[in-house]
């Protein structure tokens, strides 16, 4: 995992491969708790749930769903902390 600062517009990756649901959405939950409103978070999938999931998870909590892209693996997710 690495951190995103003000200066720093790179996200803070989290690695979810291998875990099945809920672990994904509860692995990013604890890692919005970590984090500043505005860092951007990005985790890292092979659930083939993990997008829907994510993407409900950070509607309901008020988060920004940045983007998903496909890889070999499944796919990376970004969101950015919504303001406190």
């Amino acid at each position: 995992m690495t951190r995103n600062t003000s200066e720093n517009s790179d996200p803070i990756l989290l690695d979810a491969k291998g875990l099945k649901c809920p672990m994904p959405v509860i692995k990013l939950q604890q890692q919005v708790r970590l984090s500043r409103p505005g860092d951007l978070i990005t985790i890292a999938c092979t659930d083939s749930s993990a997008e829907k999931d994510i993407a409900s998870w950070t509607r309901v909590n008020k988060h920004q769903f940045i983007q998903v892209i496909n890889t070999d693996y499944g796919c990376d997710i970004t969101i950015q902390v919504k303001p406190k």
